[in-house]
């Protein structure tokens, strides 16, 4: 493995920061209710590196913290992702305008879009098979709107998870009758 320096922590020092914002800046007092969407967002992740196991749009780097996509993977799910969400919904304009709504998501959007940028531009993160920072920022964006939605109609989100899942099954030509 080569060398990278700080880079082979720099998913755990984000994961810090997250976990520090999430401490400082959630509601922590009230997570059981946000429990259900931070499951639904671990399963979806976990749907999606299991069907694009044979064929990654994207795989993660291995540093000398998280050796393997697979290990980074899951501490994404596990670790990463339940802080985000709380911090996201604690933080969810619902009683505003749908401007504010739309700008709160497109913020969201942009913040981790470009995270995710210089994750790749630094080699943490490689996009292949046809992925590229457009269709990650397309599907945070679409990450986003399904967190807020699936608070409050988790039905209709899995429905429109499953129809953009089949969607993305089918552009990028994923091998799912190859799965064991």
């Amino acid at each position: 493995m080569k060398s990278l320096g700080f880079l082979n922590y720099l998913t755990i020092i984000f994961e810090f920061i997250v976990l520090i914002v999430a401490w400082g800046f959630s509601d922590w007092r009230n997570w059981k209710k946000y429990y259900s969407t931070m499951l639904f967002v671990m399963t979806l992740s976990l749907v999606v590196s299991l069907l694009t196991y044979n064929k990654s749009l994207w795989y993660f780097a291995g540093t000398s913290f998280l050796p393997n996509h697979t290990l980074t993977d899951l501490f994404m799910v596990y670790l990463y992702y339940p802080p985000l969400i709380l911090i996201y919904l604690s933080h969810y304009p619902f009683k505003k305008r749908l401007i504010n709504q739309i700008s709160y998501i497109l913020l969201w959007t942009l913040m981790w879009a470009v995270v995710e940028g210089f994750y790749v531009l630094v080699g943490l993160n490689i996009h292949h098979n046809g992925w590229n920072i457009g269709w990650s920022t397309f599907i945070w964006f679409c990450m986003f709107i399904g967190i807020r939605l699936h608070f409050t109609r988790p039905l209709l989100t899995w429905i429109l998870c499953f129809v953009l899942t089949v969607f993305m099954i089918i552009y990028f030509h994923i091998p799912i009758t190859e799965l064991k």
